[in-house]
C-alpha cells in the first residue's frame, strides 16, 4: 500500500522572516508591530462617535496580509476589530486562517479590491507597495475602499540594505530584497505619499518607515 503524504507549504519570504529564531530578528519585528499598533490605535480614537469608544465593531482592512502575522496581533489589541485580510496567495491564506479562524480572509488582487467604496474605516498595507509595479495605482485603490485612516509601511532604504548586509544576506544583490521592484528612503516615500495622502504621522521602526494618513478628498 503506498502512503501518500500531505504537500509541504512553501516558506515565503514573510513567513521565513518571521519565523527567524534569532532574537535581534524578533526584537525588530516586534517593534514594528508595536509601532504600527501604535498608529492603529490612534486611527480608532480620530474615529467619531462610537467607533473611538470601542462601543461597535471597526472594520480593518489588512490589505496584502500575508501569512497574517501582522493582523492575528493587532486583532488581539484591539478586540473592537473586525478583521478582513486579503492577499493573492491561496497557501498565504490558509495559513492565516489557522492563525486567526475568526477573521475574514478574501484571495483577491490588491488593484482590484471586492470592497465598496468608503467600507473600511482603517486600511493597513504593510511591506506590500515595494513589491509591486504599480505602487501607485494600488494605493489609489486603498484610498477608495478607506473611509478614515491608511497605515503604510515600507523598507527605509539604505537600512534595509545595510540590516541585511550585516547579517550576511542578499548579498549578491547588495543587501536588497530581490522581489523589490521599488526601493525608497524614507523621506523620499514619504514626499511622494504626500501626493496621494494627506500625512497624520510619520514614525520610524528599524529598518522600516511606517505612515498614517487619510485619503485626500477626491476630484
Amino acid at each position: 500500500m503506498s502512503v501518500v503524504s500531505a504537500p509541504q507549504r512553501v516558506a515565503s519570504r514573510n513567513l521565513q522572516k518571521h519565523r527567524n529564531p534569532n532574537p535581534l530578528h524578533q526584537w525588530l519585528l516586534q517593534r514594528f508591530h508595536h509601532r504600527v499598533a501604535t498608529l492603529v490605535s490612534e486611527a480608532l480614537a480620530a474615529l467619531p462617535g462610537e467607533g473611538r469608544s470601542g462601543q461597535r465593531q471597526v472594520t480593518l482592512l489588512d490589505a496584502g496580509c500575508g501569512e497574517g502575522f501582522v493582523t492575528a496581533f493587532l486583532a488581539g489589541q484591539f478586540p473592537m476589530l473586525r478583521v478582513l485580510g486579503i492577499e493573492p496567495r491561496p497557501e498565504a491564506l490558509a495559513y492565516a486562517r489557522e492563525q486567526l479562524p475568526t477573521a475574514g480572509w478574501l484571495a483577491a488582487d490588491i488593484y482590484h479590491l471586492p470592497l465598496a467604496d468608503s467600507s473600511a474605516p482603517i486600511v493597513l498595507c504593510l511591506e506590500v507597495l515595494e513589491h509591486l509595479e504599480r505602487p501607485w495605482e494600488a494605493l489609489e485603490e486603498l484610498q477608495r475602499v478607506c473611509s478614515g485612516a491608511l497605515v503604510l509601511s515600507v523598507p527605509n532604504q539604505p537600512y534595509f540594505a545595510l540590516a541585511n548586509l550585516l547579517r550576511l544576506k542578499n548579498l549578491p544583490t547588495l543587501g536588497d530584497d530581490p522581489e523589490h521592484a521599488s526601493h525608497w528612503r524614507g523621506s523620499t516615500f514619504l514626499r511622494l505619499a504626500q501626493r496621494q495622502l494627506q500625512v497624520d504621522r510619520a514614525v520610524t521602526a528599524f529598518p522600516w518607515i511606517v505612515l498614517r494618513g487619510r485619503p485626500l478628498p477626491r476630484r
